[in-house]
C-alpha cells in the first residue's frame, strides 16, 4: 500500500503564510504613515516660517517640506486636495508655537494664522495680454492693467492660461513674471519638440494661437493643425478669420467682406505666412496640436452653425461646402 499524501496542511500552511506577510504590510504600511504624520524632529518652533506668493499648493507642500514643516510634501498635498479647499492656502508668514502634525499643518494653512486670502484668477487658453489684464483687474485690487500690458506687450502667446491662487495684493508685475514662469514650467518637456520644428518655437505658437479661435475640440484643432501646416507648405494664404479678429478686435461674427481687404499683416487673406505674433495665448492642447497635427490632404475647411467641422481637398469641394452648411 502507498501512504496517501495529505495535500490540506501545505495548503493551509501557504494560506497562513500569505495572511501574515499581508497583515505584516499592512502593519509597515501603517506605521510608515503614521511616521510620516508625526512634527519632524526639527519641526520648526517659533521660528518664521514664509510661503511665498504665487505658488500652487504642490509648490507650497514642497516649501514647507524643505523647512522641515512637515516629513512630506506628496503627502501635505493630498491632504489639502481630500480634506481642504487647495485655493484656500494662504501666503504670508506662519510662526507655529508648537510642533504639528501633517494633518494639522494644513487645516493651519488654510483655515488661520495667514496675512491674507489668495485670490483666484482664471485665464481661459487663447485669450489675449489685454484680455488678462481685465481679468485680473476685476479679481486684484492692486492691479495696474496698464503696468502689466507696458511690461508684457511683447510676451503674446507666452503667458500661459490657467487658474492662479495668489494673494489680493498680488502686482502687475509679480503676476506676469508668475504668467511667464508657468509658461516655461509647463513646456519645458516640450522644448526640444519646439525649437526642433520646422515652424520653431514661434511658429508653433503662433499656429496654436490660431487652433484656440478657428476650433473648438481637441480633435478639430488637431485637424486645422493640419490644414494650416498643409496650405503653408503649399505656399497658399492661410485665411483665417481669427488674425482678423485680433487686429480689429471684433467677434467673428461681425466680420464683413471690406474686413478682409485692409492693409494689415494680420490679414492673412492678403498676406502669405503666419501672422507677426501670436494672436492670444494658447493652452497645453492647442500647442500639442501644433506638434502633432491630425494627417490629411485637406486644404480646406469651414464650421457650420452647429460648431461642426466640415473638410475639403480642393476648392471646388470647399465651395460645395460652403453652399451645403453655410446657405
Amino acid at each position: 500500500m502507498f501512504e496517501t499524501f495529505n495535500v490540506q496542511k501545505p495548503r493551509r500552511l501557504v494560506w497562513l503564510w500569505l495572511g501574515g506577510f499581508t497583515l505584516l504590510g499592512v502593519s509597515l504600511a501603517s506605521l510608515l504613515l503614521w511616521w510620516q504624520i508625526r512634527p519632524p524632529q526639527d519641526f520648526p518652533v517659533n521660528q518664521s516660517v514664509v510661503i511665498p506668493r504665487g505658488l500652487s499648493a504642490s509648490e507650497i507642500a514642497i516649501v514647507l517640506d524643505e523647512r522641515n514643516v512637515v516629513r512630506s510634501n506628496s503627502l501635505l498635498y493630498i491632504a489639502l486636495q481630500l480634506r481642504h479647499d487647495p485655493s484656500t492656502v494662504q501666503a504670508g508668514t506662519f510662526i507655529f508655537d508648537r510642533p504639528l502634525s501633517l494633518l494639522e499643518v494644513a487645516s493651519r494653512i488654510t483655515e488661520s494664522g495667514a496675512t491674507s486670502n489668495l485670490a483666484a484668477v482664471t485665464l481661459p487658453e487663447g485669450f489675449t495680454i489685454k484680455e488678462f489684464a481685465d481679468i485680473a483687474s476685476r479679481s486684484l485690487p492692486d492691479f495696474n492693467s496698464e503696468e502689466f500690458l507696458a511690461q508684457n506687450t511683447n510676451l503674446e502667446g507666452y503667458l500661459f492660461p490657467d487658474t492662479y491662487y495668489v494673494p489680493a495684493d498680488f502686482t502687475a508685475e509679480e503676476f506676469g513674471m508668475l504668467l511667464q514662469e508657468t509658461f516655461t514650467e509647463k513646456t519645458l518637456n516640450l522644448a526640444t519638440s519646439l525649437e526642433t520644428h520646422p515652424l520653431g518655437t514661434d511658429g508653433v505658437i503662433k499656429v496654436a494661437s490660431l487652433l484656440e479661435r478657428e476650433a473648438n475640440t481637441e480633435e478639430s484643432m488637431k485637424m486645422v493643425s493640419g490644414i494650416l501646416q498643409n496650405r503653408l507648405a503649399e505656399g497658399m494664404r492661410l485665411q483665417t478669420d481669427a488674425s482678423l479678429e485680433y487686429v480689429l478686435n471684433r467677434p467673428l461674427g461681425t466680420l464683413t467682406a471690406e474686413d478682409l481687404e485692409i492693409d494689415s499683416p494680420y490679414n492673412t487673406y492678403r498676406y502669405g505666412g503666419l501672422p507677426p505674433t501670436p494672436i492670444g495665448n494658447p493652452g497645453l492642447t492647442a500647442i500639442m496640436a501644433v506638434l502633432s497635427p491630425t494627417p490629411s490632404d485637406y486644404l480646406y475647411y469651414l464650421t457650420d452653425e452647429d460648431g461642426v467641422f466640415h473638410y475639403a481637398e480642393t476648392f471646388d469641394e470647399h465651395k460645395q461646402n460652403i453652399v451645403k452648411y453655410l446657405r
